[in-house]
């Protein structure tokens, strides 16, 4: 069964592809696997789910170099997706306990934002 996508997801997988390799050249790490095809399943699952999706390559190709790791793959960054929607997750639990155990927190919170 093949995936369907949308006009809008299709155009992203095809802006990431771009993207990701544009910053793979511009700090000199090699970018294998990373057209627009292989882009479709991570903005298939990951569509609506993690915010800014062109903001998180660079945050996993920034991780990449920091790590020494000298190849990004679109795969990665599917890993790099699915630990977002956790950590985002786990961001929000602990944000809802801190409400929980204190009243006013939340006040303090929506005033940082």
């Amino acid at each position: 069964m093949a995936i369907e996508l949308t006009v809008t997801q299709r155009e992203l997988a095809e802006k990431l592809a771009e993207h990701a390799k544009d910053a793979c050249k511009l700090v000199g790490i090699s970018c294998k696997k990373a057209e627009p095809q292989h882009f479709s399943l991570i903005v298939h699952r990951y569509y609506g789910r993690v915010q800014g999706m062109t903001a998180e390559l660079d945050r996993c190709i920034e991780w990449c170099v920091s790590r020494g790791k000298m190849q990004f793959t679109a795969q990665r960054f599917g890993k790099w997706c699915a630990n977002k929607v956790k950590w985002d997750k786990e961001e929000e639990l602990k944000d809802q306990t801190k409400k929980k155990d204190d009243p006013l927190a939340h006040v303090s919170i929506e005033r940082e934002r």
